[in-house]
C-alpha cells in the first residue's frame, strides 16, 4: 500500500510542477514569438510536438543511467541548438519582464537594443560550445 501512495504522490508532484512549467512557457509566449520571428506559422504543431518530444526525453535521461558517446565535431550542432534554445528561452524571459529595455535606458543603449539581444544570444551560444566541445570534449 505505501508504494501506491510513493507512486500517486510522485504522479501529483508531477503534475503539478509539469503544469507550473508549461504555463511559464505559455505566459513568456516563447512559440509564438519564434514563429513571429522566423515566419513559420505552419510548424506550429511541430514546434510544439518537439517540445513535449524534448521533455519525455530529458526525463528518459534523467532517470535511467543512459548516456552517448559523441566525438567533439557531432556535439558541435548539439551544442549550437541547445545553445539557441537557451538564447531563445532567456530572451523571451528578459522580453517579458523588460529587462533589456530597461538596462538600455540606464545605460543610455536606448539604439541597441537589438544589438544587446543578439549579443546575449551569440553568449549563450558561445557558451554552449565551449561546455560541450572543451569542458565536456577536453
Amino acid at each position: 500500500m505505501s508504494y501506491v501512495i510513493l507512486i500517486l504522490m510522485s504522479i501529483g508532484g508531477g503534475v503539478v510542477v509539469g503544469g507550473a512549467y508549461a504555463a511559464f512557457i505559455a505566459l513568456i509566449e516563447i512559440f509564438p514569438r519564434v514563429i513571429q520571428l522566423t515566419e513559420t506559422n505552419r510548424y506550429l504543431k511541430l514546434y510544439e510536438d518537439m517540445y513535449i518530444l524534448g521533455g519525455f526525453l530529458a526525463s528518459f535521461v534523467y532517470f535511467y543511467d543512459f548516456s552517448i558517446k559523441l566525438g567533439k565535431i557531432s556535439t558541435l550542432p548539439i551544442g549550437f541548438i541547445l545553445g539557441a534554445y537557451i538564447g531563445l528561452f532567456s530572451s523571451a524571459l528578459a522580453e517579458t519582464l523588460n529587462v533589456i529595455p530597461i538596462m538600455a535606458q540606464k545605460f543610455k543603449l536606448n539604439r541597441k537594443e537589438n544589438a544587446i539581444k543578439r549579443a546575449l544570444l551569440m553568449g549563450k551560444v558561445a557558451g554552449s560550445l565551449y561546455y560541450f566541445l572543451i569542458h565536456i570534449g577536453g
